[in-house]
């Protein structure tokens, strides 16, 4: 049964059929002047079928022996043991009866193109009927219910080109005997048998009369006015009245065209303001000619006659059927533009605006109980429609209801019929309307499908045929409780309305409703095998329709709704039945090809709970075989009950099976109250965790396992675009649970106390959790990073912590793997999460040098050639944490590409220059041992990449023949420098310590250096400290900042070697790699030190001292020794420092600069110190004496370069 939407797709088994070797023809009608139907076209072009016309219900309008209608006695007889095939709030439809044996043989094996079939149900008579052009069956279907009917056969009158059956009416006469037969062929040959007993001896015993057609004219419909008059009509447009008469016991048929009566033979005529229901002015009407494609009879006039209604071409008719025996017609009016409006408005951009292409055609007729006109019209669907139909769609239809007015007609309301014909509809027929309570539901005949339709709600459903070599044969209306028949090539069915709840249809609501029970429908009802009936959505269902009723449904399973759901002791039965009434669900869904309009969060709802269902089936199995070792105590059992006190639901009598049935969709939290139980159980009883833990871990990997087995297996059939939206395996409360018991486990396994063998559980189990712990990690991190998650508040902050929580824990697990026997496993955990930095630790746990005693060395080797630089970098990385050089560059020749790679994303000078020396890469080699160098804190590795370095330049311009680039061999050169400053500083000092007997400890030996080398310091208890742990790195072999350099060489006594004063200010020439006021702060206090280095008191004493000796004492000061130094070097930053731009000290920030560790106390410490030099400064008055000095300096070094000159 299907849902209300108006174009219900094609069902899957007909779209994969198939397709037929030709399309059904239709028989192009001769002498015709308006074209052929288009109702049963696969292609417009083609022509018109033979059998447009069916069935038309004759208990519609019947007003002979209404009183004894057998269906209406039989109604109240059923039981409630039908089989039921589909069945809504709304209808229900149940198997109803068996066809006769010799109809069912005939219709097994029918090839309906080829061969035409037609067939009614008449619920007055209680008899239903089947013919093909040779031959014509009837049976009573009320007496089918109650066991095999007996079955009357009949020859039919057949025409030389007759490719139809003929048209066919029963003769009721009451409940007293057997109904009579009419046959009609499409030539117009009639054929009456008087009673249908007449089949059981060959129907021998007949009358023919005929109609009397044209060559070109051919019979189109044929109904049953009352058991006495039958009505006709044909292509030309006429319409004929058959008479059912009696005469000495025998009853005879006559015939005769609707006409007017002669004036001499009117009486009426004679009286018209009596009888006639002529207009005032008396205007005849004539008919114009044209195919009549649907008749139906209306309302009693007010003279005893009936009206009958005809569709012909674009126009309907209204005729009076005078009880007198002759015909008016009253009404002949073009209707076709009206209604096309009217559709137009109705589905606006869903139909076609030109009125070609939109190729509006009149279908069928009929009168409801208000006199309202009911028609049934198709129309050829969009283009844009046609591509999102597989199948090809060829006609949709609606229907019109229209009142009369006069000779006009206004259109009331138009509604969808919740049908299209396609290409796979099966073999084509003329559809046709029955009308049930007086028009308030309609039910629409089509070959493969019965379509229902309220007036007064917007409830529309379908009942659509599963087999394609079923079709429709007639349907019957049962007047007295609101159901039709239906009969099929298969089977009979009744379908029965509750039109109290069709009525009350919300359309709000409703909608939902019907897509939910339709697919519930499907699930319950779609595997029967005798089923005839097909479930299925059309292409514009409504997509939150279709959602909510789908979670709804699968909602309802889980919970073992009993509606959907058969109640089960065996709860392994039931539970494989909801997980097979879910796998129903999505079939059907993905047969119907609406799994598109559904949104992610709803696929991955239903597949969330097919994986729950999935998972717990998989638990119980395994407490099943859990109850059948009758263990003394069981943590599922106890955590269940647990939660279902919690939950207030602990008053059921089977608890934990409770859970199973109803509770199904809170895996998710039962398995959080794992660990919770197990550790309260060795808390109340003698039992021990060791002994509880692998069960708690086999329930919790069996679900978890379970769930993510089945998403990724089915991820594809519910059209899931990962990552998961919040999914309910990765919260983090079952994050937690699974590194609790693998940390639990890994306690246990690693217990002196506990069997630690490799085959023994826990320790069995440890890859499995390590595995689903990853799993659930991944997950979640995958889900944070999504691009639905980014809008969430906290999960960039979530992401990062558990990208870092998952980066500490994978090397902690996988090690726990190898450590406990299960290497193999922490290997294909690292390579399925790329974990390379694992990888790479993990490939050299063992022996790591020489390569060849690795047992992981063809392992390397195959990483290296599979994962390429992705592993490379981490295992370059690895070599280099772990100072493993030599395995670096032990590898092969090979990987070398991969080595490049690394050193060019990845700079690593310190190291790069001997892969670069090895392949004879010099100017690489040098460029890197310079950079290095020049941060390189151990003074001999300086020393040797100084000197290594600059030995590869020196190669390099050997080999090239290059221009020798002197700012690169003064780096070196400067470097070199620096080096030798470092050592001879080193050997001055240590020479304190000549002739100390004895080994000293080192803070003894810096004692004795400062006493003996930096005595000037006695009262600079801050600078002192500064000395002391200067030279204890100096003792360490390190190498010390310019800075640091500078301040040792002119705080210590510089009595014997003044020039260390002007080394100093040479270091800093050089240096560029300092802010410049910390530069120029160096400088000063140099300068400082230089000024308050002698004793200028005794100096500028000049008594009794020649001018001679006191320039003598000026040539042996350190001011004079700086001069002369720096003057040659024409540094005006350097040596233009005199003694007031001295007496500038560091700014306490820019000493914070230099030592950012330094506690605020010590920072005073340090300007105290320096203050105390300013002082000393200050207080000497060195204006005179620094120009003296400079000027002394400039003299001496004159002469001497003359006297060189000379």
């Amino acid at each position: 049964m299907a849902t209300f939407s108006p174009s219900p797709a094609p069902r899957r088994s007909s779209r994969l059929r198939p397709p037929a070797n030709s399309p059904p023809r239709r028989i192009r009608v001769t002498g015709q002047s308006k074209p052929p139907s288009r109702l049963v076209t696969p292609a417009r072009q083609l022509e018109r079928s033979p059998y447009i016309a069916d069935n038309v219900s004759f208990a519609s309008g019947m007003d002979v022996d209404e009183g004894s209608s057998v269906i209406s006695e039989r109604s109240s007889l059923r039981t409630n043991a039908d089989t039921i095939f589909a069945q809504s709030h709304e209808l229900s439809v149940s198997f109803y009866a068996n066809l006769p044996v010799e109809v069912k043989q005939v219709l097994k094996n029918a090839d309906f193109y080829g061969d035409a079939y037609s067939g009614d149900i008449d619920t007055l008579t209680g008899f239903a009927l089947v013919a093909s052009i040779q031959t014509c069956f009837v049976w009573q279907h009320a007496q089918a219910v109650k066991g095999t009917p007996t079955c009357y056969i009949f020859a039919c009158p057949q025409d030389y080109n007759q490719t139809m059956p003929p048209f066919h009416g029963l003769v009721p006469y009451g409940s007293s005997r057997e109904p009579g037969l009419i046959l009609v062929t499409s030539a117009g040959e009639i054929r009456f048998w008087d009673s249908i007993g007449i089949g059981l001896a060959g129907g021998e015993h007949f009358t023919t009369t005929d109609l009397g057609l044209s060559s070109d004219e051919q019979v189109t419909n044929f109904m049953r006015c009352d058991a006495q008059t039958y009505v006709a009509s044909t292509t030309s447009g006429t319409l004929f009245r058959l008479i059912l008469t009696s005469a000495g016991g025998k009853y005879h048929l006559a015939s005769h065209a609707f006409s007017r009566p002669t004036p001499s033979m009117s009486f009426s005529r004679l009286i018209p303001s009596i009888f006639s229901t002529s207009t005032p002015s008396s205007r005849v009407i004539s008919a114009e000619p044209g195919n009549i494609s649907s008749i139906t009879m209306g309302a009693q006039t007010s003279t005893g006659g009936r009206d009958i209604w005809a569709l012909v071409d674009t126009r309907v008719q209204r005729w009076d059927m005078k009880s007198e025996g002759w015909e008016e017609l009253l009404i002949d009016s073009e209707i076709t533009n009206n209604l096309r409006i009217a559709v137009r408005e109705t589905f606006g951009e869903g139909v076609e605006k030109d009125n070609a292409r939109l190729d509006l055609e009149l279908v069928d007729l009929a009168i409801d109980s208000d006199g309202g006109l009911v028609i049934l019209v198709s129309y050829a669907g969009t283009e844009s429609y046609l591509t999102m139909d597989m199948g090809g769609v060829r006609r949709m239809y609606a229907l019109i209801r229209a009142t009369c007015l006069g000779e006009t007609f206004k259109v009331d309301n138009v509604k969808s019929v919740p049908y299209q014909s396609t290409s796979t509809s099966g073999a084509p027929m003329h559809p046709r309307i029955q009308l049930l309570l007086g028009g308030k539901m309609i039910a629409i005949q089509f070959g493969d499908a019965v379509a229902l339709c309220a007036r007064d709600s917007d409830y529309r459903d379908r009942l659509e045929l599963k087999s394609a070599t079923d079709r429709t044969l007639g349907v019957g209306v049962v007047v007295s409780d609101s159901s039709l028949l239906i009969l099929t090539a298969a089977t009979m069915m009744k379908a029965t309305l509750d039109i109290d709840r069709v009525s009350a249809f919300d359309s709000d609501t409703g909608h939902a409703n019907l897509v939910k029970s339709t697919m519930m429908q499907a699930i319950i009802y779609g595997s029967l095998a005798d089923n005839p009936l097909h479930f299925s959505f059309p292409p514009e269902v409504d997509e939150d329709s279709l959602m909510l009723g789908a979670e709804q449904l699968s909602q309802e399973i889980l919970e073992s709704s009993p509606e959907i759901v058969r109640g089960n002791h065996d709860l392994t039965t039931q539970l494989a039945g909801r997980k097979e009434r879910l796998s129903w669900l999505i079939r059907f869904i993905n047969d119907n090809v609406v799994l598109v309009k559904m949104s992610q969060r709803s696929r991955q709802k239903l597949a969330t709970d097919a994986e729950k269902l999935y998972a717990c089936h998989q638990l119980w199995l395994q407490h099943n075989e859990l109850l059948a070792s009758s263990p003394n105590h069981s943590v599922l059992n106890d955590a269940v009950h647990s939660y279902m006190h919690n939950i207030e639901e602990s008053d059921h009598e089977d608890i934990m099976r409770a859970f199973f049935r109803l509770r199904v969709g809170d895996i998710g939290r039962l398995i959080t109250k794992i660990p919770e139980v197990a550790v309260q159980v060795t808390r109340e009883s003698d039992h021990d965790l060791a002994s509880l833990l692998p069960e708690a871990n086999r329930v919790v990997l069996t679900v978890l396992k379970s769930a993510f087995d089945y998403r990724e297996y089915n991820f594809g059939v519910y059209g899931i675009e990962l990552p998961m939206i919040k999914p309910w395996t990765s919260r983090p409360s079952v994050i937690d649970v699974v590194l609790g018991l693998f940390d639990a486990s890994t306690k246990v396994v690693d217990s002196p106390d506990t069997d630690t063998s490799k085959d023994s559980e826990p320790n069995t189990q440890l890859p499995d959790l390590a595995g689903v712990l990853f799993a659930c990690l991944q997950e979640r991190l995958d889900w944070l990073g999504s691009a639905v998650a980014a809008n969430e508040q906290g999960a960039e902050r979530d992401k990062n912590e558990l990208t870092q929580k998952f980066s500490q824990l994978r090397p902690e697990v996988l090690e726990t793997l190898r450590r406990n026997g299960h290497a193999e496993a922490a290997f294909d955990l690292a390579e399925k999460y790329r974990d390379f930095t694992s990888l790479a630790a993990l490939c050299h746990r063992d022996n790591a040098y020489p390569p060849e005693e690795n047992p992981n060395a063809p392992r390397i080797q195959s990483y290296i050639e599979r994962f390429k630089e992705e592993f490379t970098t981490e295992l370059y990385r690895w070599y280099i944490q772990h100072g493993e050089l030599r395995l670096m560059f032990s590898q092969a020749d090979t990987n070398h590409v991969y080595m490049d790679r690394f050193f060019t994303e990845h700079p690593h000078p310190s190291i790069s220059w001997i892969h670069d020396l090895g392949k004879e890469r010099h100017s690489s080699a040098a460029a890197a041992l310079l950079a290095e160098a020049e941060h390189a804190t151990n003074l001999e590795v300086k020393h040797l990449m100084l000197s290594i370095g600059k030995l590869s330049h020196l190669a390099q311009l050997h080999e090239t023949d290059m221009t020798t680039d002197e700012s690169v061999l003064d780096a070196f050169h400067d470097g070199l420098d620096f080096v030798s400053v470092h050592e001879t500083l080193l050997k001055e000092l240590k020479s304190a310590l000549d002739g100390v007997r004895g080994r000293q400890t080192l803070e003894n030996q810096i004692d004795i250096i400062a006493k003996k080398k930096a005595g000037m310091l006695a009262e600079k208890y801050a600078l002192t400290q500064l000395f002391r742990n200067l030279v204890r790195e100096l003792l360490h072999g390190k190498a010390l900042s310019v800075e640091d350099i500078v301040d040792v060489l002119t705080l210590k006594d510089n009595d014997s070697a003044l020039e260390d004063y002007a080394t100093a200010l040479h270091l800093l020439v050089p240096v560029e790699n300092l802010p410049e006021a910390r530069k120029m702060a160096a400088v000063r206090t140099v300068w400082r030190r230089i000024y308050i280095h002698d004793d200028w008191d005794a100096i500028r004493k000049t008594t009794n001292i020649s001018d001679s000796s006191l320039v003598e004492r000026f040539r042996h000061t350190a001011l004079y020794a700086a001069f002369r130094s720096i003057l040659p070097q024409q540094h005006p930053s350097i040596y233009d420092t005199p003694p007031d731009v001295a007496l500038m000290t560091p700014t306490a920030q820019e000493i914070s600069s230099r030592w950012p560790g330094m506690s605020p106390d010590q920072v005073e410490g340090i300007v105290a110190d320096y203050n105390l030099e300013c002082d000393v400064l200050g207080e000497l008055e060195l204006g005179d004496v620094y120009d003296r000095v400079r000027e002394l300096a400039e003299t001496d070094m004159w002469d001497e370069e003359h006297e060189g000159s000379e």
